[in-house]
Order: C-alpha cells, then sequence, then structure tokens
C-alpha cells in the first residue's frame, strides 16, 4: 500500500511538473510548486482508490486476490527461473550506471566554483543510493533470492523521473538517458518476473507502467 502511495505521487509529481513546465515557468520554478501539488493529487487519487476498493470489498466484489508469497531459490519453478535470469543483468548496468553519474554530479557540484544547485548534489545522493541498493539486488536475483523484488519497480521508477529531471535541467545529459532506458528496461524485466513469481494472475500491467514513466521521463524534457 505504501509502495502504490508513493507511486501515485510520483506520477502526480511529473504530470504537474511538465504541465507547468509546458506553460513556460523554468525548471527551479516548476520544480517545488509541482512537488507539493504532485503529492495533494496522488494522495487524492490513493484514497479515492483504496475507498472504492473498500466499499466493493465491503459489498462482497473483489477487485482482485491478493499477491502469492515469493517462493525461495529452492521453489522457483523455470519459468520464474528464466524470469529471474534475464532481469539481473538489466539491473545489474543500472546500478554501474547510476554510480558512475552520481560520482560524476557529486565531484561536479564540488567543484562548482558558483551557486552550487541543491538539484545537483540531490541527485548525486540518489544514483548513489539507488546504485548501492539495485547492485545489492542484481546480486540476491542472480542467487535465485527474489524476496522483496516488488520494490525495485518503485525504485527504478523513482530513477526514471529523478534522470527527467536531470535531464530538462541539462545535467549530465548522456547518462540521463542511459539511465532512463535502462530504468524501461530492468524495470519492466522485473515487473514481469514479480508478475511470474507470484503465479503469472491477470496482465503485468506494471511492465507497461514503468516504461510508459521512462518514456514521458525522456520526451518530455527534451520536447521543452
Amino acid at each position: 500500500m505504501l509502495s502504490w502511495l508513493a507511486g501515485c505521487v510520483v506520477v502526480g509529481w511529473i504530470v504537474i511538473y511538465n504541465v507547468l513546465r509546458i506553460g513556460g515557468a523554468t525548471p527551479s520554478e516548476a520544480a517545488w510548486p509541482s512537488l507539493a501539488a504532485g503529492a495533494a493529487a496522488g494522495a487524492v487519487v490513493f484514497g479515492g482508490a483504496l475507498l472504492l476498493r473498500r466499499r466493493l470489498a465491503a459489498s462482497g466484489r473483489v477487485l482482485r486476490s491478493g499477491p502469492a508469497a515469493i517462493p525461495s531459490p529452492s521453489e522457483l519453478d523455470p519459468a520464474q527461473r528464466d524470469a529471474l535470469r534475464l532481469a539481473w543483468p538489466p539491473l545489474a548496468a543500472l546500478a554501474l550506471v547510476a554510480l558512475a553519474v552520481g560520482a560524476y554530479l557529486a565531484v561536479d557540484w564540488l567543484t562548482d566554483d558558483g551557486v552550487r544547485a541543491k538539484t545537483t548534489v540531490i541527485l548525486a545522493a540518489w544514483n548513489a543510493l539507488v546504485g548501492l541498493w539495485l547492485g545489492d539486488e542484481a546480486l540476491r536475483l542472480r542467487r535465485g533470492e527474489a524476496d522483496g523484488i516488488e520494490s525495485i519497480v518503485l525504485g527504478c521508477t523513482l530513477t526514471a523521473v529523478l534522470a527527467g529531471v536531470g535531464l530538462s535541467r541539462g545535467l549530465a545529459e548522456p547518462g540521463q538517458v542511459a539511465l532512463i532506458v535502462l530504468t524501461a528496461v530492468a524495470g519492466s524485466l522485473i515487473a514481469i518476473a514479480v508478475w511470474r513469481l507470484q503465479g503469472a494472475r491477470g496482465v503485468p500491467f506494471a511492465a507497461a507502467g514503468i516504461v510508459i514513466v521512462a518514456a514521458l521521463s525522456l520526451i518530455l524534457p527534451l520536447a521543452l
């Protein structure tokens, strides 16, 4: 539930940020107002969806059954093993690129003789954090240890959004583009792996969702 709330806030933020940018606001003028408005809009959408779900459950209708438990490495079937085998290499590549971009931004911020932008140090810190986290997750997936894998999709989504912000600010543009592309590839493969691990029920909408967020994070800054 917490990941759904965070996802709603992130989507609200990126939508309102780009609406303000299209309206003529500069990145610095759009950043904080869009975060506040996006958080409020995302919370409203999340609350409405949660209320609807509870009312449907109270009336005897369930939108979807709860997710199945993530199996242990010894319990994985061949399709699940294949999904993890496909997912961990791009995830490891994403972690390495995130660490490289984070190090570049940190050096750029420390050596800047003018006003040091807060955005630069925030992006550097996030990339360092996500690089270490996803690198560890990639090693665990390589061993077939998939518990907690669901949170990786949210991490990829946040990374794509923040890389879009960095791209709009002109901060290490090639690295930001590489991050966005890798979040789409790794995030969608992770989402498909989660779908398989939880029984392959329904349609893996999360895989399409991360691709859409990554595409918007890439296209909108380049179009503005």
